[in-house]
């Protein structure tokens, strides 16, 4: 230990408040004796540059992409191409899908800021982007701040997006045709008789339901794939709103469950490589997307994407998030999320296993969070001493 460390333990803090033991002030006096002694350490400019989430999913990119290259060796410039031009499939689906996008983030960040409009609070409004600024000068240096801080939160989105898309090479690289459907169905089959996503496929198509969606003039599909997509743009408008309110706390426990949430799933994609009952038992579902929504049938295709569930883990997840730091968001996306729930089974494209192992990965996920944060912090040097101080 070095000598400002030595010096740090052995002076006690002094000033507490009488409850508070010895004990409890020599905690917190090695705490702080850590910090002094962790500012020489090499690594810690690593954690000071990294946020905790882009680390993770920035680390699983590269090696996911590391993996994929020495299996197969580097791409080609039109292999590069074709990956590209995929996504947009030539016909307007990638466009119709940001559309969607868009929409549905502007209505979940209308929603989320809304009740500040009201109540005397419309003054508030800013205040998680000005903070304590007063006057044009600083007001626009901490706006343009609170935009670049937004811009690189969406990094660990794109990263996620970057994995996904190199797990549909990847899996196929090096799982070759392995697939765990089977298993799958042969667990439904025993539980209940059926595959679980055909049962709910007839409970669904109930005549009390049929009847009252077809007074809006909509299918089935067309609702339970709406809902199924949002998944896409929930987590990124909730993350937004806690950002723009200045929800620092739960923005970053939110951030760093969602990367943990996605990171179990990739591997698990890999680990357990499953296309879904759709594409397996294809004679049972041959309803297609019409109209708007036609577009998802394009997107989803026969990627190994099913275990866990993504869509569930990120949905359950959002409900966690936005209860404890949204709560207008909470009740109004809940309805869509249970239909998320439904849909992942009507629309054939999961087992009961996926949903199940989703959920507890979303749970595993925000518990998790918090502690790996305060444990980066610490290696970045960060700590609050309001924390640490014992008057407090």
């Amino acid at each position: 230990m070095s000598d400002e460390a030595a010096t740090a333990v052995q002076e006690v803090p002094t000033g507490a408040h009488p409850s508070v033991q010895l004990g409890e002030l020599r905690e917190i006096a090695e705490i702080r004796a850590r910090n002094v002694g962790n500012k020489s350490r090499w690594y810690r400019w690593f954690f000071r540059i990294f946020r905790f989430e882009e680390a993770i999913i920035l680390g699983l990119l590269a090696t996911f992409v590391t993996a994929y290259l020495l299996v197969t060796g580097a791409p080609s410039t039109k292999s590069l191409e074709r990956a590209f031009t995929y996504n947009f499939h030539g016909h307007g689906t990638f466009w119709m899908f940001i559309l969607w996008c868009v929409v549905g983030t502007g209505f979940l960040l209308l929603v989320a800021t809304l009740p500040m409009a009201g109540k005397g609070k419309a003054r508030k409004l800013m205040h998680g982007v000005w903070g304590e600024a007063s006057g044009a000068v600083p007001r626009l240096k901490a706006t343009t701040l609170w935009g670049l801080g937004g811009l690189r939160a969406y990094v660990p989105f794109l990263a996620c997006m970057g994995v996904y898309e190199m797990n549909k090479r990847l899996i196929p690289a090096i799982r070759g045709d392995t697939l765990y459907d089977q298993p799958m169905a042969n667990f439904e089959y025993a539980l209940f008789g059926d595959l679980s996503s055909a049962i709910v496929n007839k409970w669904m198509h109930a005549e009390w339901i049929t009847s009252l969606i077809g007074l809006v003039g909509l299918t089935q599909l067309d609702i339970h794939e709406a809902a199924y997509i949002s998944y896409v743009y929930a987590a990124p408008a909730l993350a937004m709103a806690l950002w723009f309110l200045g929800r620092r706390t739960q923005f970053n426990r939110f951030m760093g469950a969602l990367v943990i949430t996605g990171a179990l799933a990739y591997i698990g994609y890999v680990l357990v490589p499953v296309v879904g009952p759709k594409y397996v038992f294809e004679g049972r579902w041959l309803e297609a997307s019409q109209g708007a929504l036609s577009f998802m049938d394009d997107i989803k295709d026969r990627n190994r994407d099913c275990f866990p569930s993504l869509h569930t883990a990120w949905t359950t997840l959002f409900l966690i998030a936005a209860y404890k730091g949204v709560r207008p968001l909470f009740w109004v996306y809940l309805p869509v999320a249970i239909a998320v729930y439904i849909a992942t089974l009507y629309g054939g494209y999961h087992y009961i296993p996926d949903i199940i192992a989703g959920h507890m990965v979303a749970i595993f996920s925000w518990w998790a969070a918090k502690p790996l944060r305060e444990w980066w912090d610490r290696r970045a040097g960060k700590i609050d001493e309001k924390l640490l101080d014992p008057a407090v």
